[in-house]
């Protein structure tokens, strides 16, 4: 079962997720991402703690079957506009070729549009191919990118903007269902129908 764990960052839960990013070969999911790989479980920790206490957001472990395989957070809330974003996402290569992305991102966006969020947005560098990807995979609307919007890592980031309306969950919820159900999959666990087919 996979799902979303709001709890602190403890010792135990760091040692968990250092399993994970200290077997990360492909060092290119560091690239788009404000830190660039980790040396030790110190250097981790440190990162995990002031990202989970950055004021005004909120970050989750992800755990799978009991075992923490990556994060995520929810940032740059705006109350009065009813907006937020999904961000900061590390999903590591014990979550690639599973369901375990998709059901993280629909648990979600469920509890956004549930908490009365009109507009979800997700934002990548415009050079990230496969976080632009997955934000039009997982259903959000392109809506243009925005130039010379900030330098990261030293060099000048483009940034790509993405998102979702109160108004689209509805028919999206629909879509995530059915691909989630299991009756999507057979017996060799592969996907019958995609999701970007039902999401388009």
């Amino acid at each position: 079962m996979h799902y979303l764990s709001a709890t602190t960052l403890s010792e135990e839960r760091v040692k968990q997720i250092w399993q994970c990013v200290k077997m990360e070969v492909d060092r290119s999911c560091w690239t788009y991402l404000p830190y660039s790989g980790f040396k030790t479980v110190d250097e981790l920790q440190i990162a995990l703690e002031s990202c989970f206490g950055f004021k005004g957001t909120t970050h989750y472990l992800i755990e799978v079957n009991h075992t923490i395989v990556g994060w995520v957070g929810l940032m740059n809330q705006r109350p009065m506009d009813h907006a937020i974003e999904i961000g900061n996402v590390y999903f590591s290569h014990q979550m690639k070729q599973s369901t375990a992305s998709t059901e993280v991102i629909y648990l979600l966006l469920q509890a956004c549009f549930k908490q009365g969020f009109r507009r979800v947005e997700w934002k990548c560098d415009e050079l990230n191919q496969p976080s632009k990807r997955a934000a039009l995979r997982f259903g959000f609307q392109y809506e243009g990118t925005f130039r010379q919007d900030r330098i990261a890592k030293g060099r000048n980031r483009n940034t790509a903007w993405f998102s979702m309306l109160d108004e689209e969950w509805l028919s999206l919820t629909t879509a995530y269902q059915q691909w989630l159900s299991p009756e999507n999959f057979d017996t060799e666990g592969k996907q019958k129908k995609r999701l970007s087919d039902l999401t388009a």
